[in-house]
């Protein structure tokens, strides 16, 4: 049972981890890019910073349409089990409608009011200036994101995880090559620093975002739909989505603010702190995102079993990954101290920052396990059987009422080194553990919603 249950979560996880490890390269990419020094072209520690704050913003959206999608998915995948094809489609319809107008308050935001958004982030005008820069450009990729993101998903829940995995490794080419001409301006082209990187990424998300609309219509997937077979849901079958979506919608952007108040702290302590923390998480990010593509593959494999009916083997399912993700986030962590020294010489990390940098590799050793083990307990196991409400609370109470106020006090009362502090960060997931686990041997959480 173990060995089958590993197999199909390999099969299908394993695209969703490349996947999202193409992303983090993406935003690796342009760190590395824009991280060398070049006072001529506003590239340096001050660039980092500014990409980093500015990608928060991306963090946020990017957390929110998850939450809002959430519902779509999880449906999703327990229609593809119950083999209910017609519902299926009007689940992407209703994702892409969210996504695309929840992606124009983002747009807005990134043209308009681009300096107060980085501003929320630091004092330092030098990084506010590079990081508005950049935000104006790439705020353009939001509504390309909202589209895309709702195949994805869909995607991800019916199995078809490979496709999505081709998008993004075609947009991390197209942002390479891009990012190598416009950052320096090579063969030619004009050397826009922080902007080139922006108009790279912008590039890449267009054609991603075509890729997958084109190969879903051109291998006639489940999902390939005529528009009135999207959009011709009723308001009683999108109410019925909105329910399970709005908790965890709620639950994300609570959620992402917390973080978010993380970086906020950490640009308070300065400049070169937050540029080690972007540094540590552009590096932890891309070995990291194999343990999210098992929580993927884990709430597509719940949930088909959950909608086909088979209660407990859905129970068993979740039982085996959560070993499984235990054993990978070890490997995970072992890997990103063995392999960190050599990227950071790769980055030609500032000699200012390379001790900052170091000290916070080894607070992230112990963080990725315990993210490992919450992250496949709330989203790749509770929220797949529906258990979005008690997720939620499960989720943000520790996270406010503990993690939030302790790294504040160390950060900005007490001073503490900024090692220290972002090992605080993480102090939620040690709370919230036990408690997940109790709901998961109780089988509360199992709900079929498709019944």
């Amino acid at each position: 049972m173990s060995k089958k249950i590993y197999k199909k979560a390999v099969t299908i996880g394993l695209p969703v981890a490349f996947e999202n490890m193409i992303y983090s390269l993406v935003s690796f990419i342009d760190v590395f890019m824009v991280g060398k020094e070049n006072l001529v072209l506003g590239l340096g520690t001050v660039a980092v910073a500014g990409l980093g704050f500015a990608n928060q913003l991306y963090m946020i959206f990017a957390v929110s349409l998850f939450g809002l999608n959430s519902g779509g998915g999880i449906f999703a995948a327990q229609f593809f089990g119950n083999k209910d094809y017609k519902n299926l489609k009007k689940c992407l319809g209703i994702t892409l409608s969210i996504g695309f107008v929840f992606s124009l308050l983002f747009l807005i935001l990134g043209l308009f009011f681009n300096r107060e958004v980085i501003s929320v982030f630091t004092n330092d005008t030098k990084v506010i200036e590079t990081g508005a820069k950049y935000l104006k450009v790439v705020a353009w990729t939001y509504p390309l994101i909202g589209i895309g993101f709702a195949f994805n998903m869909q995607l991800r829940a019916i199995g078809q995880t490979k496709y999505p995995f081709y998008s993004s490794l075609i947009g991390l080419i197209i942002n390479f090559v891009f990012n190598s001409l416009l950052i320096f301006g090579n063969f030619g082209f004009p050397a826009l620093g922080v902007v080139g990187a922006a108009v790279a990424t912008v590039l890449s998300r267009f054609i991603s975002t075509l890729y997958i609309i084109y190969i879903v219509y051109k291998l006639k997937l489940p999902l390939a739909a005529t528009f009135k077979e999207m959009f011709g849901f009723t308001w009683e079958f999108f109410v019925r989505i909105l329910k399970v979506s709005l908790p965890v919608f709620g639950h994300e952007i609570m959620w992402v603010s917390g973080v978010s108040i993380y970086v906020v702290i950490y640009g308070r302590m300065g400049t070169e702190p937050a540029a080690a923390v972007e540094i540590v998480k552009s590096i932890s990010n891309l070995i990291f995102t194999l343990l999210f593509g098992l929580s993927s593959a884990s709430s597509a494999i719940i949930g088909n079993e959950i909608g086909a009916g088979n209660e407990e083997g859905a129970y068993k399912t979740a039982i085996a990954l959560l070993k499984a993700s235990v054993v990978l986030a070890v490997i995970i962590s072992i890997s990103v101290y063995l392999f960190s020294p050599i990227l950071l010489n790769i980055m030609h990390v500032k000699p200012g920052i390379y001790p900052l940098t170091k000290q916070i590799l080894i607070s992230e050793m112990f963080i990725i396990i315990c993210k490992s083990m919450g992250t496949i307990l709330i989203v790749g196991i509770l929220r797949a059987g529906g258990d979005t409400l008690w997720t939620m609370f499960a989720d943000l109470l520790p996270l406010w009422l503990v993690a939030i106020p302790i790294t504040y006090i160390a950060g900005l009362k007490l001073g503490l080194p900024i090692s220290i502090v972002y090992l605080f960060s993480v102090s939620d997931e040690v709370v919230k553990f036990v408690p997940c686990l109790r709901r998961l041997r109780s089988k509360k959480w199992i709900n079929n919603l498709v019944k």
